[in-house]
């Protein structure tokens, strides 16, 4: 029997993906002017603080994720879904593991963390965590049968 393939398309709002990865962008920058790195570090000056590799591919990665959602490219879901993951690993990794790993700075132990911090870092995470469940393919994205379909 033949199968008819719809289209993939994010559950939920159209508007959702959008909102949610725009919303990411600017918790990261909230994070890093007022909650973070320019609050706690008074050597630090914001050219270098947003060009630091980890917060600018951070950045940009969002950026492109959200000119994908805006402009409904068919491949706007994937590639948020994408980014949310990331961050939810690279601030997991920075912020969430106990112990100091190279660059990161760890919440917990002598490095502990405000509260400014931690509202950041989970709310962070939980808008990506909600990108991720907005990306996911909606449930009428599935194969169907041709006939099946031609029935309704």
């Amino acid at each position: 029997m033949p199968t008819h393939r719809t289209t993939h398309k994010p559950s939920g709002h159209p508007g959702l993906l959008l909102g949610l990865t725009s919303a990411l962008l600017a918790l990261l920058i909230v994070n890093l002017a007022a909650f973070d790195d320019l609050r706690v570090d008074p050597s630090a000056g914001v050219l270098e603080t947003f060009t630091k590799p980890q917060h600018l591919s951070s950045l940009v990665v969002v950026l492109i994720a959200a000119v994908l959602a805006a402009f409904k490219h068919r491949s706007a879901a994937r590639v948020a879904a994408v980014v949310a993951w990331i961050e939810i690993a690279a601030f997991a990794f920075f912020h969430l593991i106990p112990v100091e790993i190279g660059p990161s700075k760890p919440y917990w132990g002598d490095g502990m963390g405000d509260a400014l911090q931690w509202v950041g870092v989970l709310s962070i995470i939980a808008v990506s965590a909600a990108i991720v469940r907005a990306a996911r393919p909606s449930s009428t994205g599935a194969v169907t049968p041709v006939a099946a379909s031609l029935r309704s």
